[in-house]
């Protein structure tokens, strides 16, 4: 790819960055806990980095698609190909060593430990689809459940939804079918769950993949929004869509709760979605900028480490000693980043990248055999 072309991804790769940071942050204030009100609403906007996540991923795969389309003799076969590749590795990795780490034993997400079958479903993707395996073997897991799921269905996305109105349709219909969904698994799952046990049917409500469609959809009308050089041309739509974005993201951290009652994560994620487009059409340096451009790229090591790093962290702090107050949060975010950025680098030369040549060798030879 092109010097030129690697530029002008860069915003996805700094979104990315941004990300990761913000999931880094609820994950250490949960550790050590700032004084500030301010950065106490800060660090709750964390959870919407996931979210950040999906929009960028359904992006930049449509983009992909679409840059590919009509060059490759098996499409389909090999972008099944390239995504195993570039996930499985590393996350393999992480599911061995958080069971050395953590064990099997209960847990929060697997009250009644893990067994068999939590560890099998992990290593085939389909933990996503339980209450107790989502997220139980490896922490933070549901989310790389939920991804996976999606490309399942991304080869049909990208045929069915092929306009800005198809995917604006989709979109108003991945809603409904969301709120069908978590309505049936709150109403008919939760009775087959001791009392004691039905957190977990909640969470699971929220964190599964019909819950989070609505949001790859909207990363779908982004990609075919964007797809228009008006918006590249016209800073003035630009400008209006990135003040609407931080408007609205502000409205939501001063408190005031999102419109007609729609999910947080769905609300924030059209605050987002303008974002992104402005970035697009003039990448603002303040966002889009090398260090938020690296961090991006190490987003996914950074991901499946940190919860590693915390935990071992917590473990160095002296008894007695509380951190909280925002010193502390300072500090333990800052070593725990540091510690984790350095883990994810070594990550991500040696496990993902590899990974991702591995499949490109096994295209390369896929297409020699066909033109043979």
């Amino acid at each position: 790819m092109s010097e030129k072309k690697l530029k002008k991804y860069e915003y996805i790769d700094a979104l990315r960055g941004i990300a990761i940071l913000a999931v880094f942050m609820i994950h250490v204030a949960q550790t050590a806990t700032p004084s500030s009100s301010a950065l106490i609403r800060i660090t709750n906007f964390g959870h919407l980095g996931v979210q950040l996540f999906f929009l960028t991923s359904a992006l930049t795969l449509f983009l992909s698609m679409a840059s590919r389309k009509g060059n490759e003799s098996h499409p389909i076969t090999f972008f099944f190909i390239r995504r195993f590749f570039r996930i499985a590795p590393a996350f393999y990795l992480a599911l061995i060593v958080y069971l050395i780490h953590n064990g099997t034993s209960a847990s929060y997400f697997a009250p009644n430990g893990i067994s068999w079958w939590h560890i099998a479903s992990t290593v085939f993707f389909i933990h996503g689809w339980h209450p107790e395996t989502i997220t139980s073997v490896v922490p933070g897991g549901w989310s790389i459940a939920v991804e996976m799921t999606f490309y399942a269905i991304i080869p049909f996305l990208f045929k069915t939804i092929k306009s800005t109105h198809t995917a604006v349709a989709a979109f108003i219909g991945s809603v409904i079918l969301s709120i069908i969904v978590h309505t049936i698994l709150i109403n008919h799952l939760l009775p087959f769950f001791p009392q004691n046990e039905q957190y977990l049917v909640k969470d699971f409500a929220y964190l599964m993949f019909f819950n989070q469609l609505p949001v790859f959809i909207l990363g779908i009308l982004i990609y075919h929004l964007i797809k228009s050089e008006a918006l590249r041309k016209n800073s003035d739509t630009s400008l209006l869509f990135s003040s609407l974005s931080l408007l609205l993201l502000f409205m939501t951290y001063m408190g005031s709760p999102p419109p007609l009652k729609m999910p947080e994560h769905i609300y924030s994620s059209i605050c987002f979605s303008l974002l992104i487009i402005s970035l697009y059409a003039h990448p603002l340096p303040l966002i889009v900028n090398k260090l938020t451009v690296s961090i991006g790229k190490l987003s996914f090591s950074l991901y499946l480490s940190h919860f590693l790093v915390i935990d071992l962290l917590k473990t160095f702090v002296p008894d007695g000693f509380h951190l909280n107050k925002n010193i502390g949060f300072i500090a333990f975010f800052s070593a725990a980043f540091a510690l984790s950025a350095t883990i994810s680098y070594i990550s991500y030369r040696t496990i993902e990248a590899n990974g991702i040549k591995l499949g490109r060798k096994i295209i390369a030879r896929i297409q020699k055999k066909a033109a043979q």
